[in-house]
């Protein structure tokens, strides 16, 4: 059965953190047409792309992000790799911790939609998480990212100590049994990879949203203390640090070419097919929708498993895109409602569905880089929540897809990244929905329950042409 063969896949690195838990299953002899499948799919298997200190010193040089901890920046103007979110600066920090030792940040809150840490094991995969609202400020400050907070409030300031524990991926950690203020790190590794997240700003208060990067101090054994440079020099590993994780171009494009692909621009289809991110291995297998091989995918694992170098705060789903199905990609939906804070706002709004939601248009697992993003106080919405987001080239975007008329637009971009200009994917994240919110990605069950979970707020996608999206008129009609 090719369902089968589909699970050896994985010692040969299609995934590292598929390989330990399935090096010990023996597939069953597979079909010659199942076997063809299999070649492509171990051609696309993507592999760690670590870059150099000299990489990584020249590609941050002059954006002024980095200091001798936070050595590297995920960004639009950095590493634009791992399909990021474009309204989003991700820091990172690689460290050894000596045994006994301690490790304690020093911060102040940025004033921005969301704000966490992340630590990762050494195959990318996020272990543990320490969101905004679970920061308990300092004596004396405010935490502005709790629900009613006044975000504007000073001082704010924060202690987080980092701690070593044993943890399991994809398995979070009970909070009956975190110590305040604690994130933690696997045991038993050389060093250790803490990335913070800062979303969306406030406008005009850059990146870190008028703060500044969260200081080290580390408190070793025998109770002396080291930070600034001398920290730096000793125990931060800026090698290496910054990794992408990318399939060959070759191996990409021959991935898209399944036998018997009934789709004309296969893996795109001629209606958008939204697909929940369970673990890399069942999204890679995407690639068998509408083919012979379709039914393969509904027998495969489908436990939740976040990506590389992914945060336990989103969810995510995404669909296959190309413009030769028509000039316009059209994607309509509801919005769940979140806090308002890009201008400014003084309080954090309580009356939510979410923290965050966002659309971005990507490229392809060769090509890791988004060319466009909007987040959700970008996209404009009716009386009723309703939004029309457009994407399209330039060259075809309608002239009633702008805010005025209650459109969005987002630019094509350049393709998949590997000489489809018309190809590429859509992703939709949904981050830290509100207990009574039971319609976010995150109260998806299973692969391909997400029209009937979301309901009304499901993104429902199509392609038109830009003349007759046009005669819709201004404000467009639905």
């Amino acid at each position: 059965m090719i369902w089968q063969a589909l699970r050896w896949l994985s010692p040969l690195a299609l995934f590292a953190w598929c390989a330990a838990a399935s090096q010990a299953q023996v597939p069953a002899p597979a079909a010659p047409a199942a076997s063809a499948v299999m070649d492509l799919l171990r051609q696309a298997a993507p592999k760690v792309v670590p870059f150099s200190a000299d990489e990584i010193d020249r590609v941050q040089a002059g954006k002024g992000l980095t200091d001798c901890f936070w050595v590297g920046t995920v960004s639009p103007s950095t590493f634009n790799i791992l399909s990021p979110d474009l309204a989003v600066t991700y820091w990172i920090s690689q460290f050894r911790l000596p045994a006994g030792a301690k490790l304690v940040l020093k911060g102040e809150y940025p004033r921005a939609r969301y704000m966490s840490f992340a630590s990762y094991n050494p195959q990318g995969q996020p272990v543990d998480g320490l969101a905004d609202d679970a920061i308990a400020p300092d004596a004396g400050s405010v935490n502005p990212f709790r629900p009613g907070a006044q975000r504007l409030a000073t001082p704010r300031q924060f202690t987080v100590t980092v701690q070593a524990r044993s943890l399991q991926a994809g398995v979070r950690v009970d909070e009956a049994t975190r110590p305040a203020n604690t994130i933690f790190v696997p045991t038993d590794e050389p060093t250790y990879q803490l990335w913070l997240r800062v979303y969306a700003p406030d406008a005009g208060l850059g990146p870190l949203g008028g703060a500044k990067l969260p200081r080290p101090v580390m408190t070793l054994a025998d109770g002396s203390q080291v930070d600034g440079n001398a920290l730096c020099r000793g125990y931060v590993v800026k090698d290496r640090a910054v990794r992408d994780f990318r399939a060959s171009k070759a191996g990409n494009q021959a991935v898209f070419a399944v036998p018997g692909a009934k789709a004309p621009y296969h893996p795109a289809q001629p209606v958008p097919r939204w697909n929940g991110f369970y673990n890399p291995l069942l999204t890679m297998a995407s690639v068998l929708i509408n083919t012979p091989f379709e039914e393969a995918r509904s027998r495969m694992d489908a436990t939740r498993r976040s990506g590389f170098y992914g945060t336990l705060d989103n969810y995510y789903m995404s669909a296959y895109v190309d413009d030769r199905y028509g000039e316009l990609l059209v994607i309509q939906g509801k919005a769940p409602r979140t806090p308002h804070t890009l201008q400014g706002n003084p309080v954090m709004d309580a009356n939510v569905d979410l923290r965050y939601w966002s659309f971005c248009k990507g490229r392809s697992i060769h090509d890791g880089a988004v060319d466009a993003c909007l987040m959700d106080e970008q996209v404009p919405q009716d009386a009723n929540q309703r939004y029309t987001l457009v994407v399209s080239t330039p060259a075809n975007r309608p002239a009633n897809a702008r805010a005025e008329c209650g459109v969005a637009w987002l630019p094509w971009g350049v393709g998949d990244g590997m000489d489809n200009p018309h190809g590429g994917y859509v992703i939709h994240r949904h981050m830290k929905p509100s207990p009574g919110f039971t319609q976010s990605l995150w109260a998806t069950q299973k692969p391909g329950d997400e029209a009937a979970t979301l309901g009304e707020y499901y993104p429902v996608a199509a392609y038109l042409g830009k003349a007759a999206f046009e005669a819709r008129g201004c404000p467009v009609k639905p």
